[in-house]
């Protein structure tokens, strides 16, 4: 068996010579074989009972870079990825034993490039013998090569899906918090818009009573003057608020800070705030230290903010509540309460007090204000490096403790 076929008729003679007898029409079967032999797009090949290829396709050979003249001859092990020889080893003599094997390994090109084949082999037998193995192969190193590239592909393929995912949320975040910008600054200009209507009116209101009655009693006139005057202050309040915020918001202010006694100031202000209390028949009180309390700080500033706090207690509070005010020296800092029993703001409000043009919608209860109070306190505690919290429960009042360093030489 050890003769070298160099052609698919010689193939075909060789294998006539297996157990064909009992083929009735011979020449049909060699033409049928020879056929595919020619135009099969597989590799095709016979080794013999050694392991030498004595006949492969046209197709197959060159599907190697070789010619079918420089394939017949070597052995098939040669053409074998070293990779892959124990594994066609034990295909091979798999189909020794069972007459059929299936497996896939890689054959080296004549430039030594690696191709993969899922390869079918069976045996031929003469006289219950077996002489020789028929293959067949198909080239899968294309598909192959796309599997790698898929694979490699895949979790590559998650992380985007997960970063288009996270793109897409945040996306869907940030319009949410856009629409609820939207809304909430339509509710400022709508409540900012009233805010300047109602001083607005009793301004001109006022004064076109006095303008158009000339014989209006000088009492009279003394007391609608004065109405004009603090509904002027008012106004002027709201809008240089508005003003200040907006400042502070693009950082063109800076903090004018000088050394004061925070005492003083916080007694100052409890004093002016008092008529207030008085008209709103609330009892205002407070516990400020006797010593002085020296603080480094925007003293005009500082007074804002207490003035803002004490304006939200008296208008969250109804008469016959309580308001107080208390100064706590402590060892670097400073921390100042302003507490009330008022009607509290709820839970779910809490997180978005300090929160541009927020106003905790109440049922029950509809305050006039612009929503910029407790937002221009904390941009003025902020500017401090200080600290503001707020404690609050429905019906049973709210607390604001804002913390101050002593000393803070920061430039801002």
């Amino acid at each position: 068996m050890s003769k070298i076929i160099t052609n698919e008729k010689n193939a075909f003679d060789y294998l006539e010579n297996f157990d064909l007898n009992s083929l009735n029409k011979v020449g049909e079967w060699k033409e049928l074989f020879l056929g595919l032999f020619e135009v099969s797009r597989e590799l095709i090949f016979i080794l013999n009972e050694e392991g030498n290829l004595i006949a492969i396709n046209q197709y197959g050979a060159g599907s190697l870079d070789f010619s079918v003249q420089e394939l017949v001859g070597k052995h098939f092990a040669d053409i074998v990825d070293p990779d892959y020889l124990q594994l066609v080893n034990s295909s091979v003599s798999f189909a020794l034993k069972n007459d059929h094997s299936f497996f896939e390994a890689a054959l080296v090109s004549k430039f030594e490039k690696a191709l993969r084949f899922q390869i079918n082999i069976r045996t031929v037998k003469s006289d219950g013998k077996i002489i020789g193995l028929f293959g067949m192969g198909k080239n899968v190193t294309r598909q192959r090569k796309l599997e790698d590239e898929l694979k490699d592909l895949h979790p590559k393929l998650i992380e985007t899906e997960r970063l288009i995912s996270l793109e897409r949320s945040r996306s869907n975040h940030h319009k949410i918090m856009l629409d609820e910008l939207n809304r909430m600054k339509g509710e400022f200009v709508s409540n900012i818009s009233h805010e300047l209507r109602t001083p607005l009116a009793s301004i001109v209101g006022f004064s076109e009573t006095i303008a158009s009655d000339p014989n209006m009693p000088d009492e009279m006139k003394a007391e609608f003057n004065l109405i004009i005057l603090n509904e002027g202050k008012r106004l002027a309040k709201l809008i240089n608020d508005v003003l200040d915020l907006s400042r502070m918001e693009t950082g063109s202010i800076v903090l004018n800070k000088n050394r004061f006694d925070a005492a003083l100031v916080v007694q100052k202000i409890i004093d002016e705030s008092q008529k207030i209390a008085e008209e709103k028949n609330i009892i205002l009180t407070s516990e400020i230290p006797s010593q002085e309390v020296i603080i480094e700080a925007d003293e005009e500033r500082i007074s804002q903010v207490l003035e803002a706090l004490l304006d939200n207690a008296f208008k969250f509070t109804n008469a016959g509540g309580r308001v107080k005010v208390i100064l706590n020296n402590l060892f670097r800092e400073i921390e100042i309460i302003v507490a009330d029993t008022g009607i509290g703001v709820p839970e779910k409000d809490l997180p978005y007090l300090f929160q541009k043009f927020y106003r905790v919608n109440r049922a029950d209860s509809e305050l006039p204000g612009a929503g910029i109070g407790l937002v221009f306190v904390k941009q003025i505690v902020d500017l401090h490096k200080g600290l503001i919290t707020i404690q609050s429960e429905p019906n049973r009042g709210t607390s604001v403790v804002i913390k101050l360093l002593k000393n803070n030489h920061e430039k801002n």
